[in-house]
């Protein structure tokens, strides 16, 4: 192991070394010689453009000719489908009407349909007046808690009815009627649709799933609705949506074949350059794993179909990605010799369907579905009051339905249905092939280069010498580390790190002397470190917006989005430090010990099953199995431990038991 290791470098001063002995103990536990508040998420930054650069790359290749262009769809198209996952099978959707409305020109149904057994979808269908089958038009509603009965989007709809479209306006989980974390009185328990989304996402995604999935699935049997309706046909389906819409609608597009034409509304920009600016956004704007899958691509995947993008020039949404991926649309279209196809309008205004995006949507599926492209006036549409547009009695679907079915629910459920799944893969006698499934589910990439350190401090305590370290592996973030050697005359014992994520990281282990004075007289080697996004490089809490109830939200999720998620980095870490500490002369042979809580516990849990240099780990004050985050999607920070899928193959129960008893946890 020593190879992998660089000593003190020669040009360190060894003045300074002494002065820093003669000064005594420094209880600071600052060891990094640079502010690191932000190097995590620039790291992580840095990998985002170099996947996006691969992707630009393969574009660039592809608009040389409609042939490559269609390889190139292609491939995106497989991207997406092992993004999305698998889906069930279609059972009867049970629609019922519950209430219809007569309007002028058309008239305003309310129903419910089941998109998964016992899974209620909330929606208003609005039918033209006169003789069918007409186009039909789904209808997508972004984050307003009001969704279908929001007041631009009933316009929106009604503009659509009185030119000749059926609309199903549905209300996505989590707004309308269909909130899912909810009391007995169906008051909800979150403060909205963002942030119910977000931490229902977290579950979805440890069984292999996501809550844009779950969106995409009852979309799909929205337009199996609307098959069963003579008012429509079938071979002319349109989908528009805003805001949360927008990225449902483009998912929508590139999945289902039935979709001829659509226009997405306030979402579509670049996401390479959205979560730089921005950082990463609500639980159902994107999917773990999209890796280097741009906006643009969803759209590609379905061209060269009728497209329209509709955006605000004065957008939260990043307005220079909105132009820059439209760019890519219109080369695209161009290459498949289809130029005509793609659109975009842009209207001086800010985030929203307003009126001239409606007017110019309904003059778009005009010109497609009617051949008939004259400029589509609004006028004075109306609107209903909510009340009168509900589809169920009590206006939720949690207290309408004795047997709804949520979507943590959803989750729980699927969970059950893997146990098979994970008794098989346990199974394996093959140890070393289990060991390498278990690196490439939490994508591990071992790095082997050569550690280097830098010590930035030292300074002789009462019976010990400590060194303020700073691991470093070229590729990695620097791993600031505080070792406190016995200097008592017999040989240390062995090797315990510590690692905490209270208040300030290793700092609070720092200030405990009792606990230093104890481990040095038993002529323990003690060390205190900070992994990647705690302490010293813990990000700043005011770039993740509260309502995500995650203090690295945005560090996490990039990481899920790159397919290298945040624990998989740390178990590197804890590598890392091993790879020193084993280097170290005299040090080799030394057991392990390593202590852990918080957002470490799973992180450890992970490590000690992979590498046996760690002779014990104990685990205090974590989260002992995944399944809890299932239970009670009520809970903070649970994205600095969600790897996607990892439940399809394992729990933390079940690498403790691996584990031979090396692994030691108590209940959180």
């Amino acid at each position: 192991m020593k190879k992998f290791v660089k000593s003190l470098p020669a040009c360190f001063p060894a003045a300074f070394l002494l002065l820093a002995l003669a000064n005594g103990p420094h209880t600071q536990a600052q060891v990094l010689p640079f502010k690191g508040q932000t190097v995590y998420n620039a790291y992580l930054v840095r990998h985002l453009h170099e996947a996006y650069d691969q992707r630009r790359a393969a574009l660039e290749q592809a608009l040389a000719s409609p042939a490559q262009m269609q390889a190139y769809q292609a491939k995106v198209k497989e991207e997406y489908l092992r993004v999305l996952g698998t889906f069930p099978q279609k059972q009867p959707l049970n629609a019922r009407i519950t209430r219809t409305i007569k309007q002028n020109g058309f008239r305003v149904e309310n129903l419910t349909y089941e998109s998964r057994p016992n899974h209620h979808v909330t929606a208003n269908l609005y039918i033209p007046e006169g003789k069918g089958p007409f186009p039909a038009v789904l209808l997508l509603n972004g984050h307003e808690m009001t969704a279908k009965a929001t007041e631009s989007y009933q316009k929106t709809a009604r503009l659509f009815a009185t030119h000749g479209f059926v609309v199903l306006s549905v209300d996505p989980f989590s707004q309308g009627e269909r909130v899912q974390l909810t009391d007995a009185a169906g008051k909800t328990l979150t403060r909205g649709a963002t942030t119910e989304h977000t931490l229902l996402n977290a579950g979805a995604n440890l069984v292999g799933t996501s809550v844009a999935a779950y969106m995409l699935w009852d979309n799909v049997r929205g337009l199996d609705y609307l098959e069963t309706r003579p008012e429509v046909d079938k071979t002319r389906f349109g989908a528009i949506g805003n805001s949360g819409g927008g990225t449902q609608t483009i998912y929508l597009t590139a999945f289902d074949d039935r979709i001829k034409a659509a226009a997405p509304c306030s979402y579509f920009t670049q996401r390479e350059r959205y979560i730089e600016v921005a950082g990463s956004q609500d639980g159902c704007q994107y999917m773990p794993g999209e890796g280097n899958l741009e906006m643009a691509d969803f759209i590609i995947a379905a061209a060269p179909k009728p497209v329209l993008v509709l955006a605000g020039e004065n957008d939260f949404v990043d307005h220079r990605g909105t132009l820059q991926g439209f760019k890519e649309l219109q080369q695209v279209y161009r290459t498949l010799q289809q130029p005509t196809k793609v659109e975009l309008f842009v209207w001086p205004d800010g985030h929203g369907i307003s009126q001239p995006k409606r007017e110019v949507a309904v003059t778009w599926f005009r010109k497609w579905f009617y051949q008939d492209d004259t400029p589509i006036k609004e006028g004075n549409i109306g609107s209903l009051p909510e009340k009168d547009l509900l589809a169920t009695p009590s206006g939720q679907v949690n207290t309408a339905f004795a047997q709804e079915a949520t979507v943590q629910a959803l989750n729980q459920r699927r969970f059950q249905d893997l146990a098979r799944e994970r008794q098989a893969f346990l199974a394996q006698q093959d140890k070393t092939a289990l060991k390498t499934k278990v690196r490439e589910v939490i994508g591990l990439q071992l790095n082997s280069t050569p550690v280097f350190t830098e010590v930035t401090d030292a300074s002789l305590g009462k019976g010990y010498r400590l060194e303020k370290r700073v691991l470093m592996r070229t590729g990695e973030l620097p791993v600031p580390a505080m070792v406190y050697t016995p200097t008592g005359k017999g040989k240390p014992s062995r090797i315990r790190v510590h690692l905490t994520d209270k208040e300030k990281g290793k700092e609070s282990l720092a200030k405990n002397d009792s606990l230093i004075q104890k481990e040095m007289a038993a002529g323990t080697i003690l060390v205190f470190a900070d992994l990647r996004g705690v302490g010293e490089t813990k990000d700043d809490p005011k770039l993740n917006d509260a309502k995500y109830w995650s203090s690295e939200y945005r560090n996490a999720v990039l990481s899920l989005h790159l397919k290298r998620p945040l624990l998989g980095q740390r178990v590197q870490d804890v590598v890392t430090l091993l790879d020193y500490l084993k280097a170290q002369q005299g040090w080799e042979n030394l057991p392990v010990h390593l202590e852990a809580e918080g957002v470490y516990g799973p992180v450890v849990t992970h490590a000690a099953f992979l590498d046996e240099r760690i002779t014990q780990a104990t685990i205090g004050n974590a989260i002992t199995t995944y399944e809890a985050y299932l239970r009670n999607p009520l809970q903070k920070d649970m994205y600095s431990n969600v790897v996607q899928g990892i439940l399809q193959y394992y729990d933390l129960p079940d690498l403790v038991k691996q584990s031979a008893g090396r692994i030691k946890q108590t209940q959180l």
